[in-house]
């Protein structure tokens, strides 16, 4: 018997309202928005997003790490992807794994296949087991549909997303000078809100998926080192501003899924500003990912990159 015979593909379906073209986009440009971390991810509560970065598979936690999942082997919008699959392994020691995309009626039918296991020689029937029944690819793919879904009970973020516009505006233009002694620079002002982003996304996800301790902080997204990690790992300032604006469309994304009652879920935020604590207590949720950040904390930020520019 052929070892396909014996660890034969994982075959799983699932169906959405929406067009194949933005079926397609929802699953891959905002994977990170629906793909349940704090279960299915490396980094464990300090899971921050996924996504497909320059044809790979990278899950990002909130203090910067990086964990390749898979390489992009064939990207064909909007009716396929396949890629190599070894989320916290070795690249060498991959399955593969397939999705496509079918127009079903007014909807799009999304067939995920799973294989390869053959790969893996006598561990194969062991290392299919962990992908199949519950909790596995059945309940990421009930996520995705749940992320697919239209919301008109959302609450309106008209203006965190013009607190947004404002702020990649600001980056966008350029032509920033050195920051006064002690202050961030304009790299490390992106790379902290986007690891703010990734923070915030955790949370999200936390309270999609029912978790009873949810705590948010700021104090690891103010590291000096976890900055310059970040702007390393980006290399220059317009990929810097490309990655901190694809982050944050997923953190808007993952707010986008938080009705009122969700959002009214307390959180203990523990948030410092200069070294000082000024915040410390459970908050309603909706307070932090829209109020504040549409109104004081994205603010501030554009106002610290436009008094960089020469």
């Amino acid at each position: 018997m052929t070892a396909e015979r014996v660890a034969p593909p994982i075959l799983r379906s699932a169906r959405v309202d929406r067009g194949v073209e933005e079926t397609f986009d929802v699953f891959t440009r905002l994977i990170g928005a629906w793909w349940p971390l704090p279960t299915h991810g490396v980094f464990g509560d300090l899971a921050g997003t996924i996504g497909f970065e320059d044809g790979r598979l990278v899950e990002r936690a909130v203090d910067g790490r990086v964990s390749v999942w898979g390489d992009v082997l064939a990207w064909e919008p909007p009716h396929r992807i396949l890629f190599t699959w070894h989320p916290g392994r070795d690249e060498d020691d991959a399955s593969e794994v397939e999705v496509r995309f079918a127009p079903d009626g007014g909807g799009t039918r999304v067939e995920l296949e799973h294989r390869g296991w053959e790969a893996f020689g006598e561990s194969a029937i062991a290392r299919r087991r962990g992908y199949v029944g519950p909790g596995a690819w059945g309940h990421v793919l009930d996520h995705f549909t749940d992320g697919a879904e239209d919301r008109p009970e959302s609450v309106n973020l008209s203006v965190l997303d013009a607190a947004y516009a404002a702020f990649f505006a600001e980056a966008e233009r350029g032509g920033f000078g050195p920051p006064p002694d002690g202050e961030w620079d304009a790299a490390q002002v992106l790379a902290h809100v986007a690891l703010n982003d990734l923070a915030m996304s955790a949370v999200a996800h936390a309270i999609v998926q029912g978790r009873r301790e949810l705590s948010f902080a700021n104090e690891v997204c103010q590291d000096r080192e976890v900055l310059d990690a970040f702007v390393r790992d980006a290399g220059d300032l317009s990929e810097l501003v490309a990655r901190g604006r694809s982050i944050s469309e997923v953190a808007r994304a993952a707010t986008a899924r938080l009705d009122r009652s969700r959002l009214a879920t307390l959180v203990h935020c523990r948030m410092l500003h200069d070294g000082t604590v000024v915040l410390d207590e459970p908050v309603h949720w909706g307070r932090i990912a829209v109020h504040t950040q549409a109104t004081r904390h994205l603010p501030a930020h554009t106002g610290q990159l436009r008094d960089l520019r020469t």
